[in-house]
């Protein structure tokens, strides 16, 4: 660390600890360990020091600033789901031990510094409010919120609450385990948009969530009347949902629901398989499915959003690439492609062919391995119709289809 970083930092220590007035050049470079004049090498005077501070806090927090077009997406997917990256972002970032130094600093100097009053109205203040107006005038034109609501009032009444949660730690509980703070901050701040967000959203009433133990059955159900003689007599899906929580290949963070009137409509798994490569290494590879949702739900997008939302989960993990078995043209809408473009085929098909129904979305391109591979399923996937049917017998009768292949044998 050279020396203008060194005096950087102890003028935030110092400061925040007993207010910008109260601390003097002198007191700075003794901090530092140099003589007084040396800091003038490196800044004019103190109050350079605080504009380079300000300069610091401002960019900090909106170098990873989500972007508009990222921001419709994510609505997309869900309210909850884009409030809840924002957070996150904003929460890691002022956790950092700086961050939290500089930010009481511009509580306390907002009282009596003018050049810090006026950075807090304009650089702060005004710029967070004039972005959630944006926010919500798109949730207005994507017709999740009253066109009659007033979207000045609603980020003014949103900014307003989270600042009153900063002063009441920084400068009225000061000093208050910053760790503690941080723990609330975010259900607070949660549950202060919910009531906003309630007062003027259009009703839904979707909610996409992972599952839980006391889902199990729901989920299994759903998936049985789903898949039932769609693709052969009776279904297999639902007890490869019922074995697979049990098994190793299972990804419990990818297990989701989602629910419409507090009922579950859909659901979505996923789960390692095995990739081989042809000098035999061998690797695991995450698969999509099984997917189901509720027959009365189909064709009204609801899917749709049960898989945007999960693989946008994937996309922030390290998780480079994900397969899946089905309809080109379904999944290609996600952003899907025939695995043979990367020399990977499913086992048991064709390795001389396209298999358009075997995929794959591909986050990270370096995790690729372009050589020759074949992809398994999890074991689990394999299963015995007598299995099926005894499992079966949990569940209320019904009829399988006789396929018309099966009539004429």
């Amino acid at each position: 660390m050279n020396n203008k970083e060194k005096i950087f930092n102890a003028s935030v220590n110092l400061f925040s600890q007993f207010g910008y007035d109260r601390v003097s050049i002198r007191q700075i470079a003794k901090e530092v360990g140099i003589k007084e004049s040396s800091i003038y090498n490196h800044y004019k005077s103190k109050e350079s020091i605080l504009d380079e501070i300000m300069d610091y806090y401002i960019a900090e927090m909106t170098k990873e600033e989500i972007p508009i077009s990222e921001a419709s997406r994510n609505l997309d997917i869900s309210f909850d789901y884009f409030y809840k990256s924002g957070l996150e972002l904003y929460t890691s970032k002022l956790a950092e031990p700086i961050m939290m130094k500089i930010t009481r600093i511009i509580l306390i100097e907002t009282y009596h510094n003018e050049k810090i009053k006026e950075f807090v109205k304009t650089s702060i203040m005004n710029y967070a409010v004039e972005g959630w107006i944006e926010i919500f005038d798109l949730m207005k034109e994507k017709g999740l919120i009253r066109k009659d609501c007033n979207t000045a009032q609603l980020a003014q009444s949103f900014y307003y609450y989270g600042l009153f949660l900063l002063i009441e730690h920084f400068i009225i509980n000061y000093p208050e385990d910053d760790d503690e703070f941080l723990k609330t901050l975010g259900p607070k701040s949660e549950n202060h948009m919910k009531l906003l967000f309630d007062s003027v959203k259009i009703k839904d009433d979707i909610n996409i969530r992972l599952e839980n133990e006391n889902d199990y059955f729901a989920v299994e159900n759903l998936a049985r009347n789903s898949f039932w003689n769609i693709y052969r007599p009776g279904a297999f899906e639902h007890f490869i949902i019922h074995n697979l929580r049990k098994d190793e290949s299972f990804i419990k963070e990818l297990a989701y629901v989602i629910e419409k009137d507090d009922m579950i409509i859909g659901q979505i798994n996923y789960s390692k398989g095995k990739l081989k490569y042809e000098n035999a290494n061998q690797c695991d590879a995450v698969v999509l499915g099984p997917v189901s949702i509720d027959k009365n739900y189909q064709n009204m997008g609801y899917g749709s959003r049960l898989i945007r939302y999960t693989l946008d989960l994937i996309e922030k993990s390290d998780i480079g690439y994900v397969f899946v078995v089905g309809d080109e043209n379904y999944y290609g809408r996600f952003g899907f492609e025939s695995a043979s473009k990367y020399n990977i085929f499913l086992d048991g098909t064709d390795t001389r062919e396209e298999n358009p129904f075997f995929m794959i979305k591909v986050f990270d391109t370096n995790k690729i391995n372009l050589k020759n591979a074949i992809f398994s399923n999890p074991d689990v996937f394999n299963v015995d119709e007598k299995d099926v049917d005894e499992f079966d017998k949990k569940f209320e009768f019904k009829e399988k289809r006789v396929l018309d292949t099966q009539l004429e044998l």
